[in-house]
């Protein structure tokens, strides 16, 4: 605007002859091009540096976007005509404009018309309560704008753009609070209306951004940025980097201290822009003290041709913290702790892609007691292609419900989302070892996971499992077949019966089903058969006095809730045909007396004192629970009650009656308690 209207008032001037040391000339309108001009006046002097021109107008017109201008007064003390240029230093331009208000800008020019070349710097343009300088070039084809502000506030600024952006923009706008203030320095470069070359720097002391949901906040942000774009034809080279240094930000659900953990991304590549192309040659991300991560990309907003990144070896602990850790809520690895390091890597190209994330001596442990794996090293990898990659891990020890786990290898081979062991898997568990020879695992694209396998446990000593569990001590072995078990859609299930070698005899639980094993909540559901078990071993195994003979038994529906019992249908007793020999000692007669609801010590103030033991025909006990509360019935109905114990065989034989019909589960939990801290009746 300035060059263009000294420029037209050196070639009204050029046409008049000056004949005394002060010129003043009035026009009431005057039009050249698209500049119009109403009651424009000159006073024109001749000083030691040259002219002085002082030049005032009520308005001038001009081309969008600057429009009208009003109560102008344009002052220049150092005006030079040349034939070859035109130019005025320290000049002073004052006027007002609808949108920016009242101007009084300070300015330099120097203007070749006749080269179409012009320079002009510009200082002290008040835009959106911020002081701009602006210093500009322009060439017959080319140009250039350097734009500087100390200090440009954001919210003035919002307001300045909003009545000239579209309804899309402006409904973005109105969906985030945005405030602070950015120091802004920038050059523009370009030919005729096209912009070839841009570089801008920005920093900000005290960024404040949210939006309407807060689910991404920052507060007090400090941080600098530099983005440098350069155009050849179509295709824009670019390069930018982004330093964050203070404040914190939340990006639902990750939250940053940037003052603890500083954050610097530095990018590069280029875009094509008549097919939107975009090429991500190089970009580095620099958590620090948390991570470094290193990418690139190739392809189209909407579809990849290539993508990679690797995040270097770290440590796991900040990894998890800050990035992993509030994606887990409420799921197994929401609470856990670790140690070791850990690096990823991940490889797509158009639909394929392959991931690896290796593992150097870590640690991870539940911290509600679930499980937990130490020293894990090695490579877990998976991909969706057609290309195998494998798979290796090893560990030192675990446990998995307080249930320890010996050292172990597994490896695996990886293809089309699909998992399968390469070696038979040994697992050690206490004194035995679960050992897994088949073994695959699925997760298609948008899927859950999906396993199966199938297994052998070797014996595990009672003994062992007892003591890891905290339950009374056990005697005995357990082992079995494990068939077909499977997971999907958080329930593992095993499809055949799982036999059991307990207590000598034999264990068959089918339609074993688990809900949620690793949930705040799991449930266990199955049906159990027991045959064989030998009594002398199990009453032992619980100290509760001394019972020979077998025992069978069936346990209907059970299911458990967070692992405690809520409903079944249980009934133990002699099975037919026992031919094996039947004693009772008097412990056990008076703990049976006692879970039946009978009262104890009653055989120690009778003539039955006397017998360490007695014979018995059978037994049995039946137990129905529903909300907590236990029907409870024995092995024949009597008079008054139902025998738990029938006597028979050689004397002396009893017979040993429960009573309680209805008992509330956790008093009936209660009585075993007391049944299995008693030292039982004292024989004299």
């Amino acid at each position: 605007m300035i060059a263009r209207f000294l420029c037209c008032t050196w070639l009204l001037l050029s046409g008049i002859s000056v004949a005394s040391d002060n010129l003043k000339l009035s026009i009431g309108q005057w039009s050249f091009e698209d500049l119009q001009a109403q009651n424009l006046q000159f006073d024109l002097t001749i000083t030691t540096k040259g002219l002085g021109l002082i030049a005032y107008a009520d308005s001038v017109s001009l081309a969008a976007p600057i429009g009208l201008i009003t109560d102008i007064k344009l002052n220049c003390h150092e005006l030079i005509f040349k034939p070859e240029y035109v130019s005025c230093a320290s000049g002073q331009l004052d006027f007002k404009q609808q949108e920016i208000g009242q101007q009084s800008l300070v300015f330099n020019i120097i203007a070749s018309p006749n080269k179409d070349h012009y320079q002009l710097a510009i200082t002290e343009l008040k835009l959106a309560s911020s002081i701009i300088t602006i210093d500009a070039e322009f060439d017959k084809n080319s140009w250039r704008v350097n734009i500087d502000t100390p200090k440009l506030s954001l919210i003035p600024l919002i307001e300045f753009m909003t009545p000239h952006l579209q309804n899309e923009q402006i409904k973005i706008l109105t969906e985030w609070s945005i405030e602070g203030d950015l120091q802004l320095s920038s050059m523009v470069y370009g030919k005729s209306d096209e912009i070839n070359k841009l570089t801008v720097e920005l920093s900000a002391s005290a960024m404040n951004v949210s939006d309407v949901q807060a689910q991404y906040v920052m507060e007090k942000v400090k941080s600098s940025l530099v983005i440098n774009l350069e155009r050849e034809q179509q295709t824009w080279q670019w390069q930018t980097t982004l330093n964050i240094s203070e404040g914190q930000g939340y990006g639902e659900p990750v939250f940053i201290d940037f003052e603890a953990t500083p954050m610097t991304i530095d990018a590069g590549g280029l875009w094509q822009q008549n097919d939107n192309y975009f090429e991500v040659s190089d970009i580095k991300l620099d958590h620090s003290d948390v991570m470094q991560l290193e990418g690139s990309f190739k392809g189209y907003f909407d579809k990849v041709e290539q993508l990679e990144f690797k995040l270097k070896q770290t440590d796991v602990i900040p990894l998890y913290e800050i990035w992993l850790q509030p994606f887990s809520v409420g799921t197994a690895m929401d609470s856990i702790e670790l140690a070791g390091e850990v690096d990823f890597h991940y490889r797509q190209k158009a639909d394929d892609y392959q991931l690896s994330l290796g593992l150097d001596k870590v640690f991870i442990g539940d911290n509600a007691g679930r499980f937990s794996l130490d020293n894990v090293s090695g490579t877990a990898a998976w991909t969706n292609s057609s290309q195998p990659v494998n798979s290796e891990l090893q560990w030192q020890s675990g446990y998995v419900y307080a249930i320890p786990l010996g050292a172990s290898r597994v490896k695996a081979e990886v293809k089309l989302s699909s998992l399968t062991l390469l070696d038979e898997w040994r697992l050690p568990i206490l004194d035995g070892e679960l050992q897994v020879s088949e073994f695959s695992l699925q997760r298609p694209s948008g899927e859950k996971s999906k396993w199966i396998f199938d297994g052998l446990l070797t014996p595990i000593s009672m003994e062992s499992l007892s003591t890891a569990l905290g339950w009374p001590l056990l005697h005995g072995k357990i082992s079995g077949v494990i068939p077909n078990v499977s997971y999907a859609d958080q329930r593992i299930q095993v499809n055949g019966a799982l036999l059991v070698k307990l207590f000598e005899g034999t264990t068959v639980i089918r339609d074993l089903q688990l809900d949620k094993p690793f949930g705040a909540l799991p449930q266990l559901y199955a049906n159990v058969d027991m045959k064989g078990l030998n009594l002398e071993t199990l009453t032992q195994t619980f100290d509760f006095g001394k019972i020979t003979g077998k025992l069978d038994g069936k346990v209907s529906d059970l299911r458990l809730s967070n692992w405690q019992p809520v409903q079944f249908v249980a009934n133990f007793a002699t099975p037919e045909g026992d031919k094996s020999r039947r004693r009772i000692s008097q412990k056990a007669v008076d703990n049976l007396s006692q879970i039946g609801g009978g009262a104890s010590g009653i055989l120690q103030r009778s003539f039955l004192r006397f017998f360490e033991d007695f014979s018995y025909q059978k037994l049995g006990l039946s137990c129905t629970l529903h909300n907590e509360v236990c029907e409870m019935s024995g092995v024949e109905e009597a008079d008054q009650g139902y025998y738990i114990v029938k006597g028979g065989g050689l004397p002396p034989r009893i017979n040993v009656v429960g009573y309680t019909r209805r008992v509330d589960w956790p008093d009936l939990i209660e009585r075993l308690k007391a049944v299995s801290e008693s030292a039982g009746p004292v024989v004299r």
